[in-house]
């Protein structure tokens, strides 16, 4: 909501009307203080937490289809966990009945 509020101002700034910087500085100040940032290196980092991740998908695939997982296009590896995900649910539903 504060990113359209801060969108409309500036188009007004644009069309030639009076907008006052300080409101848009209130909303800039929100908006930086609204996400925290986070660190994409190191080993706490977001970069080494997706490798990991990565590596642990490509290891459960690899249990449940012949082609290795770092071979596959992107479009077949992500098609192909959406299908693994999709009958690992229906088992599980199966089982609850």
């Amino acid at each position: 909501m504060r990113l359209k509020e801060r969108t409309k101002l500036m188009l007004d700034r644009i069309q030639g009307q009076t907008v006052e910087q300080k409101q848009i500085d209130i909303i800039d100040a929100y908006l930086l203080q609204a996400m925290k940032p986070e660190r994409f290196w190191g080993a706490d980092g977001k970069e080494a937490k997706s490798i990991v991740n990565f590596e642990d998908i490509c290891i459960a695939l690899n249990q449940h289809v012949p082609k290795d997982p770092k071979q596959m296009s992107v479009l077949e590896f992500f098609r192909t966990l959406e299908t693994v995900k999709k009958k690992a649910k229906q088992a599980e539903r199966g089982k609850r009945r």
